[in-house]
């Protein structure tokens, strides 16, 4: 081969290589999801929220009957114990829903050709919010008539004061 002609073949083979390359770098798909609305107003969300203030309450009962049988340093580590069982149970709440979350998000991110799925507040502008579609497909919160609940109605509903914080239990 000619030396023209190596130098042919080598310019044709950059040229094709920056062709595939270009092609490589396709439009990013990005979308984001607001947790807070899922936790609020998912059917799941508002059953993990419902057994963590039912775990409150029962762990508060316990705590007001030992506080009138025990001394205050028993009362103190019982409370201790108290404050950790319900932590864990929060958190093991959360992980449930969590991977319930993950596993309809995973499905519908694929479904709609997303490359990365982002928290709402890691966003700081454009991506495409998913929020909604994932609600849908995890399902709503329904109302005592069967009714699926709008969302003003729920976030006035949750926003009444009560939380499931494991703040609340040493209180």
């Amino acid at each position: 081969m000619t030396q023209r002609t190596k130098r042919m073949l080598a310019t044709a083979m950059m040229v094709l290589s920056l062709g595939l390359v270009a092609g490589c770098g396709a439009q990013e798909q990005i979308g984001y999801v607001d947790m807070q609305t899922l936790m609020t107003q998912s059917q799941k969300g508002h059953d993990a929220e419902a057994k963590i203030k039912a775990k409150y309450e029962e762990i508060s009962q316990r705590l007001a009957q030992a506080q009138q049988s025990q001394s205050a340093e028993e009362f103190a580590q019982t409370q201790m114990k108290a404050k950790q069982e319900f932590d864990i149970y929060q958190q093991a709440m959360g992980k449930e829903f969590r991977t319930f979350v993950d596993s309809n998000l995973n499905a519908l991110a694929k479904e709609k050709g997303m490359t990365a799925v982002m928290e709402k507040g890691a966003v700081m502008s454009g991506g495409t919010d998913l929020t909604n579609e994932l609600l849908e497909k995890m399902g709503k919160v329904k109302t005592d008539d069967g009714q699926k609940a709008d969302g003003n109605a729920q976030k006035q509903a949750d926003g009444n004061g009560q939380s499931g914080n494991a703040d609340n239990a040493q209180k």
